[in-house]
């Protein structure tokens, strides 16, 4: 299907809607942050026929391509990347649906997209080593991927600091403690901005030379991956198992136990605290919805097990605060702060599928 401009509005509200509503960086900036920033048409105008080239209308594919390119910059790869959320539930669209006045939430993406950019920390560590409490999971669905860095970046940093190597011509190595290895080049603008939060990017380039990194990986052995011509991109996949990321950041062997109404709670407290007693890399994968409010088919990382009071530490990689109107727990939703929270270990074997955790 093509998109005009007489389809655009309806276009536009049917896209990417889950995107919008896991970027933790949604809320709208201050009207003074907004001064300054070249109009929606007029970015369109001046960069239509670099996208475009010779054809009349753009697919996603063709805009991802360009993503990869350092020559889009600032508000140009910020709306390139907004103009390709249209293109998540349309074949393509031609200059005058592109150009026709956007959605709010295009807008706001494109907008949103240009202060992210410009706030960035463009230096690999911008606090000398990975800052946890800085995490949160951008738009993409990497949560597999995010949540596992993450409790890396908490409990064994250096092996971070260690994985990247900065190489001549902005050029890095990453190569993980599995052995898994990828060159890659400096993320552009546009890989920052479809990628990563406001926060994460505060922290430095780090974390998006890990998904670029990783992507170029999983590619290797991915046929539909492959096929997307923007390795940071491919990162939002389903059905990763979680098994090979705690694999990968670990170098070690990881071993699954399965959770929900067959599982034997007994065997799953002593996983948790043998993973306790270790301080072993974990990851839970909620799949279903469950009888609470929690986001679901979600990766989480668990930090911690407390056996005295039987309750589970987790982190939602979205890094968000919430404060429940009410008690914590299933009804209200669950108090979290930088995105960790605490379940009792019922009500995590209750609604999460499986975990995965490493073996030492």
């Amino acid at each position: 299907m093509r998109i005009s401009v007489a389809a655009l509005s309806l276009a536009v509200g049917l896209s990417s809607g889950l995107a919008w509503a896991q970027d933790p960086d949604e809320s709208s900036p201050p009207d003074d942050r907004l001064k300054g920033i070249s109009p929606w048409s007029q970015v369109i105008e001046r960069n239509w026929a670099r996208w475009a080239g010779d054809q009349s209308s753009v697919t996603k594919r063709d805009l991802i391509a360009r993503m990869a390119s350092p020559e889009f910059r600032g508000e140009d790869a910020a709306a390139l990347v907004a103009l390709e959320n249209v293109l998540r539930k349309v074949d393509s669209i031609d200059k005058a649906g592109a150009m026709a006045p956007p959605d709010p939430k295009i807008l706001k993406v494109y907008q949103g997209n240009v202060l992210k950019l410009q706030g960035a920390k463009r230096v690999l560590f911008a606090n000398g080593k990975p800052t946890f409490t800085l995490l949160q999971q951008g738009p993409p669905g990497d949560c597999y991927f995010f949540s596992g860095t993450g409790w890396i970046a908490l409990y064994r940093p250096e092996v971070i600091v260690k994985a990247i190597t900065p190489l001549p011509g902005e050029r890095y190595r990453v190569r993980f403690p599995n052995g898994d290895e990828a060159e890659v080049t400096a993320p552009t603008d546009a890989e920052l901005a479809i990628n990563d939060s406001v926060s994460t990017l505060q922290d430095g380039l780090w974390m998006s030379i890990l998904e670029k990194a990783a992507g170029t990986v999983m590619s290797r052995t991915s046929e539909k991956g492959a096929a997307i011509p923007d390795p940071t991109v491919s990162i939002d996949r389903p059905g990763v198992p979680i098994k090979g990321i705690v694999e990968r950041w670990t170098g070690r062997s990881a071993r699954n136990v399965l959770l929900g109404r067959k599982a034997k709670l007994r065997e799953v407290r002593e996983a948790l605290l043998l993973m306790e007693r270790r301080r072993s890399m974990a990851e839970a994968l909620l799949l279903h919805k469950p009888a609470a409010k929690l986001p679901y088919d979600h990766v989480y990382a668990i930090l911690a097990f407390d056996g005295e009071s039987d309750r589970v530490k987790l982190w939602n990689p979205w890094g968000t605060d919430f404060k429940p109107q009410g008690p914590s727990g299933r009804e209200n939703g669950y108090a979290r702060e930088k995105g960790v929270f605490f379940l009792s270990l019922a009500d995590f074997v209750e609604f999460y599928s499986v975990v995965s955790i490493e073996e030492n």
